[in-house]
């Protein structure tokens, strides 16, 4: 997003079981906070849960952060289509679940589930939009989706922490 600038947020999650944290330079995935990569998998793509937090200080829509993630995504894709979208949350704190089928440059079919939540702020210029997504090949991703609801309904921004305490636990 154009718009939107990296943050530190004190983050608490849960991770399923059977998913592995991984430093998001090491896959690719340098705008990230957290990267978790399924272990045990036979298959030639490892699905991720990757996590992002940025600042949106201006006035956009989360339907239209939602269209921008599909953009960025479309750019680095063969072919991107928009399977599913629905609004959730509340006026305050508005979200969008999506999901994504891909294919990449190299032929290989994945699909993405999406989900942006908003964080809203003392004011509206420090109002955050956390970007989850989950990855896998198709017949992966008939699998994995209680573990990807259980990990999205487990974030949380702590209260816990102090100045030097790192982003998540």
């Amino acid at each position: 997003m154009a718009t939107q600038d990296r943050v530190s947020l004190p983050l608490g999650f849960d991770i399923p079981d059977g998913w592995v944290p991984v430093e998001p330079a090491s896959v690719g995935a340098e705008g990230a906070v957290f990267v978790a990569v399924r272990s045990g998998t036979d298959e030639e793509f490892t699905p991720n849960i990757t996590l992002s937090v940025g600042q949106r200080p201006d006035q956009a829509q989360i339907t239209d952060i939602a269209d921008e993630a599909v953009e960025r995504l479309g750019r680095s894709m063969a072919a991107l289509e928009v399977v599913r979208r629905k609004v959730i949350g509340t006026g305050v704190a508005p979200g969008v679940t999506q999901v994504l089928r891909l294919r990449t440059g190299e032929g290989q079919d994945l699909v993405q589930t999406q989900v942006q939540l908003t964080v809203p702020g003392a004011t509206p210029a420090e109002r955050l939009i956390l970007e989850i997504a989950c990855t896998a090949t198709p017949e992966a991703a008939r699998g994995l989706g209680d573990d990807f609801r259980r990990f999205v309904g487990s974030v949380h921004v702590r209260r816990d922490f102090t100045a030097d305490e790192g982003e998540d636990s």
